[in-house]
C-alpha cells in the first residue's frame, strides 16, 4: 500500500460520491497495511471518508484509533479529532484538544493550518486568526534560520518577511533545530495557505491590513 494507492481510491471516490464505500474499505486496509505507509494514515483517510459521508461518530472512532496508533500521520491526528468534535455539537472537547495541541509547541506549519482552518469552518474567526499568525510565524522563524545559513537568502520574499511581526502576534518562536533546505521549502509551501485564511479572518474580524497582510500581497504577486 503506497500514497499513491491511497490517492487513486481517493480520486475514484470523487468520481462515485461513495463515500461510506471508501470508509469501509479504508478502515480495513488500516488493518492489514503493512510498510509503504502508516497505519494511522489509512485511519485519518478513513475518517475523512466518513465526514465526507456525515458520520461524525464513526470519524471521531477512526481518528482516536490514529492518536492511539501513533505512527506516521498527517500533521496531528487531534486537530482531525477536533473537528469530528464541533460536528458532535462536542464543542468542549474540541476546544481541549486544541489547547492540547498549543500546549506541544508544535513545529510543523501544517498542524497551525488545520487547527485554523477547523476553529474558522465553524466560526471563530478570532481563534482561526491566532493559529493562523502563530503558523506564519512558525514559517518565517525558519526562513529567518534559513537565510542565516545562506538557503533562501536574498529573495525577495525573504527580505519582505523580516519586517513581519511586529506589534501583531507574540513574540516568533525560534526554530528549534537548524532546519536544512527541504524543511524550508515544506514550510514554504505552507505559508500563502495561512496567510490567505489569516486575512480571511482578518476581515471578518473587520480588522485593517498589517505587514503580514503585505507579505501575502508579495507572495501573490512573485507568485504570478
Amino acid at each position: 500500500m503506497t500514497e499513491d494507492d491511497l490517492d487513486d481510491l481517493e480520486f475514484d471516490t470523487l468520481r462515485t460520491g461513495d463515500h461510506v464505500a471508501a470508509a469501509l474499505r479504508l478502515s480495513e486496509l488500516a488493518e492489514t497495511v503493512s510498510g509503504g505507509v502508516s497505519r494511522a494514515k489509512v485511519l485519518l483517510r478513513a475518517g475523512e471518508q466518513w465526514q465526507h459521508a456525515g458520520r461524525h461518530d464513526k470519524a471521531a472512532e477512526l481518528y482516536r484509533k490514529a492518536i492511539e496508533d501513533g505512527g506516521e500521520a498527517y500533521g496531528d491526528p487531534r486537530a482531525y479529532l477536533a473537528d469530528a468534535l464541533f460536528e458532535l455539537g462536542r464543542a468542549d472537547e474540541a476546544r481541549t484538544l486544541v489547547e492540547e495541541i498549543r500546549a506541544d509547541e508544535p513545529r510543523d506549519p501544517e498542524v497551525y493550518r488545520a487547527v485554523a482552518e477547523v476553529l474558522y469552518a465553524h466560526g471563530d474567526a478570532a481563534g482561526a486568526h491566532e493559529w493562523a499568525t502563530a503558523g506564519a510565524d512558525v514559517v518565517l522563524a525558519l526562513r529567518d534560520s534559513a537565510v542565516g545559513t545562506g538557503m533562501g537568502a536574498g529573495s525577495e520574499a525573504a527580505t519582505a518577511g523580516k519586517a513581519v511581526g511586529a506589534g501583531d502576534a507574540p513574540d516568533r518562536p525560534a526554530a528549534s533545530d537548524e532546519p536544512g533546505p527541504e524543511d524550508v521549502a515544506l514550510a514554504e509551501d505552507s505559508l500563502e495557505a495561512l496567510l490567505r485564511l489569516r486575512y480571511r479572518a482578518r476581515v471578518d474580524l473587520g480588522r485593517a491590513e498589517d505587514d503580514y497582510d503585505a507579505l501575502l500581497d508579495d507572495l501573490l504577486k512573485n507568485g504570478t
